[in-house]
């Protein structure tokens, strides 16, 4: 036992404190003369075999409060605790007498148990200089007498204590002494004894788990051949998906490289021979390169305005807005800014629809019919016409947009829709496209729950028919 009377000496430095004061850690962070207890040399290894025991911030048992009960009742003191000592912190297991479940371990008389093998005893903390301007003795509970027996596991790790606490000076029997002693033991003993119930709990579950597994060899045999075969497929979805992104990305990229690369260069090579030659040119000349200028630029401003929409529905098409909309309505609001362009190529414009509702996303389905149309102008020549219009199949309605232009060859219309092939090609007067306007259009109708299609014949025109839902 180590007596109060060679604690005292030790503090005042008359043996020696270097095996219990770490001079990292050194005295009370408030400035004051209470010793911090240094760390244990094994302190990683203790606290990992504190943690196997899973402890820590459990619920109390009555098989420690017994134990912690009978230390009370038998030394005769108000406070008995089994104190466990981790990081920061002692925590009390079993708390008789107090109703506290933690301290800060700097405060803690069990941090300096643990460097003990014997039973730590301080007979009173009021006259020991390590303990004096300790907040639980100085202040608040007003400890004086502690006794704490080191909690050893069978591996020698000291991990906390049972100990006796009064809140006046007294002094401990060597009989006193060895009932904490093996106490402290029978508390090991039940750790022990809680974790081999838990690990035979876990063994238990897991071997149950195994006879489960044995017994759905078959089940999950089949479950596994049905996943990997979901794996295969799942696999090709993702090729085609990533394979049609590859293509979307070179398509860009193509568009940007060459596309517009051609009418900016015939705008700049347009202009820059205006500006330098414009004073030796006749007025028909300058008339002449302005329109060549103009046609750029409208070219340009063209492929700029379809590229802005594709990139746009591939920001934008998880925000698809179905509504119920009158197809006369739709058709004419998408017809109307598009009639300049039909009659400066003298196309007669027309529409026959019939009084119709259908469900679709409005601003989706004006760019569908837009981008049908304008391709309508693009490949009719002057004095064509183009005509839109609609018929009731079932519970969708069809939407055809007819013209009587050029037509598509037939291995162009094969891949009108493919966004990994480049089909577009010059209009009747020259114009420029993108080929993303018929792929946008196939996407748009389909996440509107439709589909579309194409009829050509060379030299005599082209029919677009894409169908959408009616409304209930």
């Amino acid at each position: 036992m180590i007596s109060e009377q060679s604690l005292c000496s030790e503090s005042l430095g008359t043996t020696g404190r270097a095996d219990l004061i770490d001079p990292a850690r050194g005295r009370s962070a408030q400035g004051g003369s209470m010793e911090i207890a240094k760390l244990p040399a094994d302190e990683a290894n203790r606290l990992e075999r504190l943690r196997g025991y899973n402890i820590l911030d459990t619920e109390t048992e009555t098989s420690f409060d017994s134990i912690t009960r009978i230390i009370s009742k038998t030394i005769g003191v108000p406070i008995s605790l089994v104190s466990l000592i981790d990081e920061h912190r002692q925590w009390f297991k079993s708390h008789y007498g107090i109703n506290v479940r933690e301290t800060p371990r700097d405060m803690a008389f069990c941090a300096h148990a643990i460097l003990q093998e014997e039973v730590f005893v301080v007979n009173n903390a009021l006259e020991d200089i390590r303990f004096h301007d300790n907040p639980i003795v100085a202040a608040g509970p007003s400890f004086r007498f502690y006794a704490g027996a080191p909690l050893i596991t069978p591996d020698g790790f000291k991990i906390g204590t049972l100990c006796a606490i009064d809140r006046k000076p007294r002094e401990l029997s060597e009989d006193h002494q060895q009932l904490l002693t093996e106490l402290a033991g029978i508390v090991i003993d039940e750790l022990e004894l809680r974790k081999t119930r838990e690990d035979a709990l876990r063994i238990n579950e897991d071997l149950q788990n195994k006879i489960a597994e044995l017994m759905d060899t078959q089940e999950r045999l089949e479950t596994q051949s049905t996943v990997l075969v979901d794996l295969a497929e799942n696999e090709a979805r993702l090729k085609t998906k990533l394979t049609k992104e590859i293509a979307i990305k070179d398509r860009f990229f193509s568009i940007i490289a060459h596309d517009l690369k051609s009418p900016f260069n015939s705008l700049l090579g347009f202009s820059d021979f205006l500006s330098k030659r414009a004073d030796k040119l006749t007025p028909e000349e300058i008339i002449e390169y302005a329109s060549m200028i103009n046609i750029s630029s409208q070219t340009l401003f063209t492929l700029l305005e379809n590229l802005l929409e594709w990139g746009r529905f591939q920001m934008e098409k998880g925000n698809h807005q179905p509504v119920s909309l009158s197809l006369p309505e739709l058709v004419e609001e998408s017809m109307s800014p598009l009639r300049t362009c039909a009659d400066d190529k003298n196309i007669t414009f027309s529409s026959k629809i019939p009084e119709l509702t259908v469900v679709a996303d409005r601003n989706m389905i004006l760019l569908v019919i837009r981008n049908l149309l304008s391709n309508a102008i693009k490949f009719t020549p002057a004095g064509g016409r183009i005509e839109v219009s609609a018929e009731l199949q079932n519970d969708m309605v069809e939407i055809s947009v007819s013209d009587t232009g050029v037509g598509i060859a037939p291995h162009i219309a094969t891949d009108s829709f493919a966004i990994d092939k480049k089909t577009t090609t010059p209009g009747t007067e020259g114009e420029i496209g993108t080929g993303l306007g018929l792929p946008l259009c196939k996407e748009m109708v389909e996440l509107n729950r439709g589909n579309i299609r194409l009829e050509t014949e060379k030299e005599k025109g082209t029919t677009f028919h894409f169908t959408l839902p009616i409304a209930a």
